[in-house]
């Protein structure tokens, strides 16, 4: 290819990708516009009622497809290594405060339910945040360590134990009450494992050496922290997007189709990974 034609391809691979370069440039300015105006946002978050704990150890317990359901709901909470132990209530509470103290950060007003009228009386920047259901989980997760040796591959199965915490969230205006979004979201933990193969030259034996972390009931308390501190920057990040939308529409532009994540202890914005966003739910 001559220089000449490299600059003529060069020029229409800018032509190309430049109303989309300048549509995420606006796009930007935008969600810049939602981040700084933090004065007229406020937030009624109501808590979860309940923490419903699950093990998924069926295994574990003899003949339990014939159990009634109850019963081996019992037996297998009875025979859990995290779930028995959690209080609810510190859980659900610390879960709530999290959530509250990064929409505070983020630049909201919120309010709990006891400052309903307060809230009410409010201006009209004005969102419904509930909470919705919580649940944990404990289960084994199978993991598969393999090596290859003199042309034979050897395996070992080690079980980890894991947690994972699902979230519903609904997210409404004031606005327009009518309007429910509603969303899914979940964080998991797992025991650490280390380990790795040994091979004896001499005999050719091989063996797996390995050790595990393994998971304290204190880590499951700070998953829940953790998931809580999240999904108020993703809740932060939807109403972004929404504004992004709207000014978008009011300036006749098309969106680029990227789903901005802003990192507020970096002060960045970029597009939103898979893992940094709710995943929406259908109304039903």
């Amino acid at each position: 290819m001559s220089s000449t034609q490299s600059r003529l391809l060069l020029a229409v691979i800018i032509l190309i990708l430049l109303p989309a370069l300048f549509s995420c440039t606006i796009e930007k300015k935008f969600a810049r516009e939602f981040i700084r105006n933090d004065t007229t946002r406020t937030a009624l978050v109501i808590p979860p009622d309940y923490l419903y704990k699950t093990s998924l150890k069926d295994y574990e317990i003899e003949n339990a497809d014939e159990l009634d359901e109850w019963v081996l709901d019992s037996l297998l909470y009875e025979k859990s290594i995290f779930l028995k132990y959690i209080v609810d209530s510190l859980f659900l509470a610390n879960y709530y405060h999290n959530y509250c103290e990064e929409l505070a950060q983020l630049g909201f007003r919120v309010y709990d339910q006891d400052s309903m009228l307060t809230f009410l009386s409010g201006n009209s920047h004005a969102y419904i945040f509930h909470l919705a259901q919580l649940e944990l989980e404990e289960y084994l997760i199978p993991v598969v360590e393999k090596e290859e040796f003199d042309e034979y591959l050897y395996y070992q199965l080690i079980n980890l134990n894991a947690m994972t915490l699902n979230s519903w969230l609904e997210i409404s205006s004031m606005n327009d009450e009518e309007k429910k979004n509603f969303f899914f979201s979940s964080l998991s933990l797992t025991d650490e494992l280390d380990g790795y193969f040994r091979y004896n030259y001499f005999s050719g034996a091989v063996k797996y050496d390995y050790s595990i972390d393994s998971l304290l009931l204190n880590e499951v308390y700070q998953l829940g922290e953790l998931a809580a501190y999240l999904y108020a920057g993703y809740t932060f990040d939807f109403l972004m997007n929404l504004y992004v939308d709207q000014r978008m529409l009011e300036e006749d532009k098309r969106r680029s189709g990227n789903y901005y994540h802003y990192n507020r202890q970096m002060n960045m914005l970029a597009p939103a990974r898979d893992d940094e966003q709710f995943i929406q739910m259908e109304e039903e």
